[in-house]
């Protein structure tokens, strides 16, 4: 009896943890959607308490859309098993640019509610170099942030962009590795019939459409589609925290009833975030982000997603070769999310 209660501790600790690494990127996102007008009334976005949020949060269409930019980025960034190794296998067999994923938040919409121009910069040095997966030298990245952010916001400004990269604007994420400074532009779209490319895009992030959904090369949109995967995997994640998030704000950032969150591993989060109600959301953050570490790192069981195989049947490469030829290919292994 004791051990049976002791594995099944154990794995409700990692699904929450898993949780908890992803329900932190879902608030954020809320966070800075709200209106600007709101966070300057409450004292700035380090003020904001989640008792605020919850008050002053109102549902729209591209809640999703946004909350998943925030959370593939983080995903990436810190590393998570669910979506990295993948990633980094998109990168090194589709990209030829080896030594794992680096995610870097772009998008020049959230330009003024965070830092992007600053942040980006200093993520960057003077030699990156973005591929757009065309033949010539590639262009320098860093130099051109701050025209790419005004392109975003004046179309007379795109012109004044080399023609390789014109429509970089639409990058949500810069991926990439520090090693080598070397990125791709990357648009991350939560509806995968939204996926479009641009000149300077070179990856598009969605949720894949069916198991014959895998990594390759779309000629037609002059992409590399890196569909994520749904059963015991990301997208599940994603869903779980983001309608747990809802259900929280909606309940006035109190635990929901057990008919809106039947889970118990999602009403102990929930709980977890209720105690810490009055306190400003970005110190939240940082603690909820303490406890979800470990699994992040530890997190090594179950299921197979199969992306390997088509990865491998591509030819074509972009102008660079691979740095480490010969590196064997990665394969998911998700912590399953729902109990048995």
């Amino acid at each position: 009896m004791q051990v049976l209660q002791t594995i099944q501790a154990d794995q409700i600790t990692d699904r929450v943890r898993a949780k908890f690494a992803m329900v932190a990127p879902v608030l954020e996102a809320t966070l800075y959607s709200l209106a600007m007008s709101r966070v300057t009334r409450l004292g700035g976005f380090d003020k904001i308490t989640l008792h605020d949020l919850a008050r002053e949060f109102l549902s729209g269409s591209g809640d999703a859309g946004i909350c998943f930019e925030y959370a593939v980025h983080e995903a990436i960034a810190t590393e998570n098993p669910l979506i990295a190794p993948l990633a980094s296998e998109v990168l090194e067999d589709l990209c030829g640019i080896s030594g794992g994923a680096v995610s870097i938040l772009f998008g020049p919409e959230k330009n003024g509610r965070i830092p992007i121009i600053e942040s980006v910069q200093d993520a960057l040095t003077d030699e990156s170099r973005v591929y757009v997966g065309n033949r010539g030298h590639p262009a320098k990245l860093k130099r051109y942030i701050p025209q790419i952010v005004r392109a975003f916001h004046r179309h007379e400004a795109r012109n004044k962009l080399p023609r390789s990269i014109m429509g970089l604007w639409k990058a949500d994420l810069f991926l990439g590795n520090t090693g080598s400074d070397r990125w791709v532009g990357t648009t991350v779209k939560i509806n995968p019939t939204a996926l479009e490319g641009a000149q300077g895009l070179r990856i598009g992030i969605y949720p894949r459409v069916d198991k014959k959904d895998v990594p390759r090369r779309d000629e037609k949109l002059n992409l590399i589609r890196l569909p994520l995967p749904y059963d015991a995997a990301f997208m599940e994640l994603y869903y779980k925290s983001f309608y747990l998030v809802r259900a929280f704000l909606r309940a006035d950032a109190s635990v929901p009833p057990p008919v809106a969150l039947p889970d118990a591993e999602d009403r102990f989060v929930t709980a977890e975030l209720a105690a810490r109600r009055d306190f400003p959301l970005l110190d939240v953050l940082q603690v909820i982000r303490d406890m979800s570490q470990e699994s992040l790192l530890d997190n090594k069981t179950v299921e197979t997603v199969e992306p390997t195989a088509a990865l491998s049947e591509d030819e074509g490469l972009d102008e660079s070769p691979k740095q480490t030829p010969g590196s064997e290919s990665v394969s998911l292994s998700p912590t399953p999310l729902s109990g048995s």
